[in-house]
């Protein structure tokens, strides 16, 4: 590995830092009037500063701050996202569920621009490969403003980069943790040609055809898995800022590592109960990486010009060897699965911004953006042997393969907003939006075929499959390959009217032009579709200031949601135990959205609200089983005429008691919902996709909303003792409860798949010296089951059931005196 092109790449072409919105929230430090100063704070993630602007905001906002992070030991976006009110995390991934809504009816930006997802099966990016420690705040954005985009049906998570304010300094930080299922086991596995310890090492195959008479043994890495020693986490970071002139400079580099293991069990079921894979003894081991770097510039030219930077670069590796023995249904037999995965992930993404107030009344703000992401899988293998037997099992491409691919996404990015203040009583904001994503992707898959049925030792598949033995085997070669433009111009326009001293109204709408060009080639299918949607999409927010302590609010708007790459392009997806496919014939839901809210803020720092919210989604996508010859086959449709979600939502920040140089305080948040969706009939789904795929539920009409949760808890208790001004200590405690949802519809009476209850307790203690920062942690602590379950007439089974193991860790860190 090169370390000094890493070392460039991490330390200068990396950044991020706040957008338009965070320009519009600085408070300012000190003000004096008549001799008497008043002091706050800079730090945009401060809780006050969180709570003081949600409560004068005409817009429903709501906040998670990296002070409120850094007490409770989160360390990366997807968590911190769990914080806030109605949100839950997908097991298995980084996609976060807002209101019930998965990751097709989210959206992800930094600093208000978009950002692309790192994985061609997802819409948004792995909120997990973000680091807090490089952030200011998480802005969930769950009403609908026509500045945002379109497509928005759960809401808009906005990561807002730090940047510098006040002193120079430099900081170093050290960490390590260790979970108690995983540092001691001596069967950890890893990939033998995975992406090493810092997570950049690639390999890939000898292309051409490996089949022709001279073509040499085309695999370059070993099919064995490896020993993996010590699996103990490790963290460390650089981070610091200065003022020079007009400047601010703001600059961070970070790595992190995570080892876990698991045993657990996967499964799949026939609608009469007889299992298609029945998977008991699955064995799980992960290793992934991240090294982020960011470099954030703020030039101030005077009093109305200002221009901001902003280079963010992520380097994310993932490596996983899973072991699973049972039976599978496609060969009648016990079998034992080896499977080995890696992906790296290469982001980068350039931002600049300028801020321009013109006369007395005209304000001018502007970004352009250029994103580039690479995510490629460049070694995945896979071997199915009989369990009694022992011989390797070569009924498909898929049961023993070789599988490589790539990803790349580029998208051009730019905006021109323009406000006018007219009186005290008129604000007008209209703008100019665009955004062009071209996105190419391609795989190879060389699947095994065997003339000799000699028995193989399952640990050692390597003295089987080898150069030497390569006239025992031939290739089952397949490619496929996509490509995406999408192109979407929008233009909007937003009024605040002051109607009263108490009461504000919002008013606005926004037009969008999207155009898909998708075209796709593999084994089964190659073609090309058009497609091109106009939207027009009005929205209210209204504010009513009951007094100084109250606010009462109501938001209503239309928006919409699109199919994804991967739900558009009929490319599968193959796991052990499901197989996903594209559907070419999705296409987007309208959403319909409300909200009443009330807030009251008894003193500076603490709020009390409670939300009242419903969504009317028409023709809304989800993902099922369909009419096919193996029940582990999925796809997508647009799967009900109709749906809706209503829910509530209660947040309380409160300190709860003082005494001394002591206080306890509590941030607990809470949401209870409740779905449902008037399904399509078998006819109305095959009309929809022009009888290509066919899905026949099991006799009922209606179901669940899928990601729904009935309900989702975080309480969090906290004791804050100071010392002095510089010294204190943070001890919280922090419990969330996710309640059960719907995971994916079941057809032919094969029943749904429902992710079942779980919860969770971490414990954090920090102590901040002048100079020294100390950190303690404890998560996962009660270790609960990660399960799904699909259940039907002839009873309920395991889909998935695995724990993550609990975790304890110790981080340090050193601020450099000014």
């Amino acid at each position: 590995m090169n370390f000094r092109k890493v070392s460039i790449a991490a330390l200068f072409l990396t950044a991020s830092f706040t957008t338009v919105y965070a320009q519009q929230d600085t408070v300012k430090t000190e003000k004096k009037l008549e001799g008497v100063t008043i002091k706050g704070t800079t730090k945009k993630g401060a809780e006050s500063n969180i709570i003081n602007l949600q409560k004068r905001s005409v817009e429903v906002i709501e906040r998670v701050g990296s002070v409120q992070l850094e007490k409770q030991g989160v360390g990366d976006v997807a968590t911190a996202v769990t914080k806030a009110t109605g949100t839950q995390k997908q097991e298995g991934s980084g996609q976060i569920f807002v209101r019930g809504l998965g990751d097709r009816y989210n959206s992800t930006t930094l600093n208000g621009m978009e950002i692309p997802s790192d994985n061609p099966e997802y819409k948004n990016i792995d909120l997990e490969i973000f680091t807090t420690s490089m952030i200011d705040y998480v802005a969930l954005e769950k009403v609908y403003n026509p500045r945002f985009s379109g497509e928005f049906g759960g809401a808009n998570v906005n990561i807002v980069s730090k940047e510098h304010t006040g002193r120079p300094y430099f900081k170093v930080g050290i960490g390590s943790s260790m979970n108690l299922q995983t540092f001691d086991r001596n069967d950890f596995k890893l990939q033998s040609g995975g992406p090493g310890f810092f997570g950049y090492k690639e390999t890939t195959f000898i292309k051409g055809n490996p089949n022709a008479a001279s073509a040499p043994y085309p695999f370059k890495t070993r099919w064995n898995f490896k020993d993996a020693y010590y699996p103990v986490n490790s963290a460390m970071s650089l981070e610091g800022g200065f003022t020079a002139g007009k400047f601010a400079v703001y600059a961070y580099t970070g790595f992190d590592n995570d080892y876990q293991y698991s045993d657990g069990q996967e499964g799949i079921y026939f609608a009469d109960g007889t299992p298609n894979k029945k998977y008991n003894n699955v064995k799980r081991s992960t290793y992934s990486t991240n090294t982020t770097g960011l470099l954030n510039i703020d030039y101030k030219l005077n009093s109305n010009n200002r221009f901001k930077f902003t280079s963010n670069y992520i380097h994310s590796s993932e490596q996983d060897a899973k072991i699973f023995k049972g039976f599978s249904y496609d060969v009648s037999k016990d079998v034992i699965v080896n499977r080995g995965d890696n992906k790296l992930t290469d982001t980068w993404i350039n931002q600049i911004f300028g801020n321009h107030k013109i006369g007395e009344s005209w304000l001018a703000e502007w970004g352009v953006g250029y994103n580039y992401l690479n995510s490629k899988r460049p070694d995945r293998l896979q071997n199915t042997i009989d369990a009694e037997t022992l011989q390797l099992i070569a009924g498909s491409a898929v049961s023993n393969h070789r599988y490589f691919d790539n990803l790349d996404d580029k998208t051009y990015l730019g905006h021109i907003y323009l406000t006018k203040t007219l009186n005290d009583k008129f604000k007008l904001m209209f703008g100019y939006d665009g955004s062009y994503k071209d996105r190419k992707f391609d795989q190879t898959t060389l699947g095994m075929n065997f003339a000799d049925s000699s028995p193989v030792d399952p640990e050692n598949i390597d003295a089987f499959i080898n150069a030497s033995n390569k006239h025992l085997f031939s290739y089952n070669v397949q490619r496929s390959n996509y490509g995406i433009k999408r192109n979407i111009q929008s233009g909007f326009a937003n009024a605040d009217i002051n109607l009263s001293d108490r009461f504000v109204v919002q008013v606005g709408g926004r037009y969008d032009f999207i155009n898909f060009d998708n075209l796709w080639s593999d084994i089964l299918d190659t073609n090309k579709k058009n497609k091109t949607y106009n939207k027009f999409l009005p929205a209210l927010n209204t504010k009513y200031i009951i007094n100084d302590r109250n606010n009462l609010r109501l938001a209503a708007s239309k928006t919409y949601t699109l199919p994804q790459p991967k739900e558009l392009i009929p490319i599968a997806y193959y796991d052990v135990t499901t197989n996903v496919y594209g559907n070419p014939f999705v296409y987007p839901s309208d959403n319909y959205n409300v909200d009443l809210k009330w807030e009251f803020f008894p003193k500076s720092g603490e709020v009390f609200s409670v939300t009242a919210f419903g969504k009317y989604i028409q023709n809304p996508i989800a993902r099922s089983t369909y009419s096919s010859a193996s029940p582990s086959d999925m796809t997508f449709f647009n799967i009900a005429n109709y749906g809706y979600i209503y829910g509530a939502e209660a947040e309380i920040r409160k300190d709860l008691y003082k005494w001394n140089n002591s206080k306890l305080y509590t941030f607990l948040n809470g949401t209870f919902m409740n779905s449902q969706q008037q399904l399509k009939t078998e006819e109305e789904i095959a009309k929809d996709n022009e009888g290509t795929k066919r899905a026949q539920f099991s006799g009922q009409t209606k179901e669940d909303m899928q990601g729904v949760a009935d309900m989702l808890v975080n309480a969090n208790l906290g004791y804050n003792y100071k010392w002095n001004s510089t010294n204190s200590l943070d001890f919280i405690v922090s419990y969330s409860r996710i309640g059960k949802n719907l995971f994916a519809i079941g057809t032919n009476n094969q029943g749904n798949f429902y992710e079942l209850a779980k919860d969770i307790l971490d414990l954090n203690l920090n102590i901040s010296l002048k100079q020294v920062g100390i950190g303690l942690s404890g998560k996962n602590l009660i270790n609960p089951h990660y399960k799904i379950e699909q259940k039907n007439s002839a009873g309920t089974f395991i889909h998935k059931d695995y724990t993550k193991g609990r975790q304890i860790g110790l981080s340090l860190s050193y601020k450099f005196p000014n």
